[in-house]
């Protein structure tokens, strides 16, 4: 009997660790705050239905040191199939080779690039220069992320493609990425493991995700802990919420950024 009682609690615990695992899984489809949907039938020979849409995307981006990785950073993005992209590069504090690397990009691109150093060192992970970056944009669509990060070649057609065959104009772009460095996120994987992301916290990176820039900039960067990329996508889907609204989520499950 003791016996029948321990096996039935396990049974019943193991039931329920699958049962919540599986609802959490279908969150994006079931939840009311959420307008979701999911670009996997779409490629880069699908037709776009809103060809006549014409958006920028700012990509601000914030660095210190590692200018080995910075100039990998910058050449992915020169290297996309897309065009309609500006960016800017804030250094953490003065730094002359920074300055002199980015020069030269600028040069090459400068109705593109352009990049500025903090006259003082925040050292809050880079957050204070994202809030910075943040109120600077001017385009239709932002995405925030670390200069010694990169991007695959098509990662702009394929968010491209998204948009512009979205039945609703989204508020949110993301997609999946791999990281350098193991034991992402909650994952506990080997490096440059698939990590797929999620609306949620630990499972979305600022780098993984494109926000329309009047969204993300109601919404704020004010939170400068370690965790504060999961609390800026929460801000966004509360200004959403407040204002009566779903947030319109659209995800591409392509892996397109490599996170270092």
């Amino acid at each position: 009997m003791i016996v029948k009682k321990i096996a039935s609690g396990l049974f019943s615990s193991i039931f329920r660790k699958y049962k919540i695992s599986f609802y959490q899984n279908l969150y994006h489809s079931i939840s009311t705050n959420f307008v979701y949907t999911t670009s996997r039938e779409l490629s880069e020979k699908s037709p776009n239905k809103k060809a006549d849409i014409d958006y920028t995307i700012d990509i601000v981006a914030v660095a210190h040191k590692r200018f080995g990785e910075l100039k990998v950073f910058v050449q992915s993005l020169i290297n996309q199939t897309q065009n309609n992209w500006t960016l800017h590069v804030l250094h953490d504090g003065v730094n002359e080779e920074f300055c002199n690397i980015m020069e030269g990009y600028r040069h090459e691109k400068p109705m593109q690039i352009t990049y500025e150093c903090t006259n003082e060192r925040f050292n809050d992970y880079g957050h204070s220069l994202r809030e910075i970056g943040l109120k600077k944009a001017t385009g239709q669509y932002i995405l925030i992320t670390n200069a010694d990060n990169y991007y695959a070649p098509k990662t702009l057609e394929f968010i491209d493609i998204a948009i512009k065959n979205s039945d609703h104009k989204p508020d949110v772009i993301m997609f999946d990425m791999v990281h350098s460095h193991r034991n992402a996120g909650v994952t506990k994987a080997p490096s440059y493991s698939l990590f797929k992301v999620s609306y949620k916290r630990n499972f979305i990176d600022m780098g993984a995700a494109v926000v329309e820039t009047s969204l993300a900039q109601s919404a704020g960067f004010s939170d400068k802990s370690f965790a504060a990329d999961a609390t800026y996508f929460e801000n966004i889907l509360n200004k959403k919420l407040e204002n009566g609204s779903r947030l319109i989520l659209t995800k591409i499950p392509r892996v397109l950024l490599v996170h270092n």
